[in-house]
Order: C-alpha cells, then structure tokens, then sequence
C-alpha cells in the first residue's frame, strides 16, 4: 500500500502539516497550486516529489510509483508500513539506547531540520547527507524491512488506525496538569496538556502515572502548570491513541517513550 503524506518538506524551508497546503487550497485554489506544487517533496528524505491528490473524498499527497527512486536510499518510505502486530512486538521488547536514538533523531529531522537544496545536493542525490532518516525502521520475523507507524501532531485527525502504537511528534505548547482526588493530598496522575502552537487549543493530552512521572521529574519538573503559562517544547513519544467525548488522550506507559525538549 502507497503511503498517503499528511505533511510535506516545502522547498528551502522545512516540514509543514499538510492543512497549510489545504486551507490556502480552499481560499485560493490558483494561488495554492502555484506556491506549493512542484514544491513539495517527502517530509523525511526532502528529495522525493510530492503529487496532490484533489477531490471531495480525496485530499492527500503521495509519491507517484515513477518517483519512488528519488527517495533517499535510506528512506523509510520506501518500505511498507509494519503491521499492528509487528509494531506491538517491536514495542514489547524495548531497548533504552535504540529507543532514545529513534525518538531524538525523529525530533531532530522531523521538527528541527530546516535543509536548504544546496544541503542535499552538495551530498549527491540518494545520499544520507546530512540527517539520519532510517530511525523509523524495524526488521520484522521473516527479516524484512518495515517502518514503524508515526503522525505529526499537527495531522488534523488522529482516527486512522488509532488503536496502533503510534510515535507522534510536534512543536507545541505545553502544561502539566495535575490530577488530585477531592478528599486526597497526592497526586494521582499527571496530564501533560498539548496545545497547538498557534491557537493554543488543546490537542491532545498525555496521561503519566505517578510512577513514570518519578523517571520523568527532572524534565517535566519544569512545565509550567498553568494553561495561560503553557510553554514551547519539542516532544516526541510513543503510544496508543483513544479518543474520549471531548479530546483525544494517550497513556504514555513507559518513561523510555518520551523526549521533551524546550525551545531555546
């Protein structure tokens, strides 16, 4: 199955969600059309180009099959998707340093990499370059290549597939909130409040028992408690998505799933 984008790399720039290009679209159809496409390329390797799929049910970007070699060889997009199974036993049998380096490098490439077309050229077409872009990878039984499923935050929806392990990653705004029963004195769980960065509401929240929490004090310790507070973070994490009446919530369930990193 081809994969469908829900964010692109714009040229010279950096990643955007796939709704910049959506709701210029909706304002202005010609001038979406003549800013971005030709633009627009794979949000991980930035060489592969992306085509616009228009129409009332469909509304994605994709790589068109005579494209999918302009990808980095190193590109995860040039792999399936690994299953709901072969991504729960990945999660299953964790390793600290492996799990660390994937979430540090999916920040890194996918929320601070701001390459410029001289960065990849000067590297030659299909090199590494300059940022590493397996970290999504996985050898599933059978010794296949896979990558692991993984959404911006920024995606608009997180109801695809939402009960699979998924890494989310995004440049939010965010709050501890802590949850005290009437009538108790201690905490009983923690919910890191995600807020969009522009309008501030809330995305998502993530819910931490007090157990992870004691793994996690020294980071998130210096989150603000306050929504009117709320400070900007990179964050990167892994876990299962439900949806609730009101909001979305993820328990994160491991404190090796998670890197925060505030904005400097």
């Amino acid at each position: 199955m081809k994969s469908k984008y829900e964010e692109f790399y714009f040229e010279n720039d950096k990643n955007y969600p796939a709704s910049v290009y959506w709701d210029l679209y909706d304002e202005n159809h010609q001038e979406a059309i003549e800013k971005y496409e030709g633009h627009m390329f794979c949000p991980l390797c930035n060489l592969a180009p992306l085509t616009v799929a228009k129409g009332n049910e469909r509304r994605y970007f994709k790589v068109i099959e005579s494209d999918m070699d302009k990808h980095d060889d190193a590109c995860s997009y040039r792999l399936e998707k690994a299953s709901k199974r072969e991504t729960k036993t990945f999660y299953k049998d964790l390793n600290d340093t492996d799990m660390k380096n994937r979430l540090v490098c999916c920040m890194n490439k996918m929320l601070k990499s701001t390459n410029k077309l001289g960065d990849v050229e000067s590297s030659g077409a299909n090199s590494k370059g300059r940022h590493k872009k397996d970290f999504f990878n996985i050898t599933t039984e059978g010794n296949k290549k896979k990558y692991l499923p993984h959404k911006s935050l920024y995606s608009g929806t997180f109801d695809d597939e939402i009960d699979n392990t998924k890494i989310y990653y995004g440049k939010c705004a965010l709050y501890l909130y802590k949850y005290i029963p009437s009538g108790e004195m201690g905490v009983k769980v923690y919910y890191l409040k995600i807020l969009n960065l522009d309008s501030r509401k809330l995305i998502c929240d993530l819910s931490i028992s007090t157990n992870v929490y004691n793994y996690l004090n020294d980071v998130l310790d210096v989150i603000p408690t306050e929504k009117e507070d709320a400070q900007i973070f990179y964050l990167c994490f892994a876990g299962e998505m439900k949806k609730s009446k009101y909001s979305y919530n993820c328990k994160l369930r491991d404190s090796r799933l998670i890197v925060i990193e505030e904005e400097m």
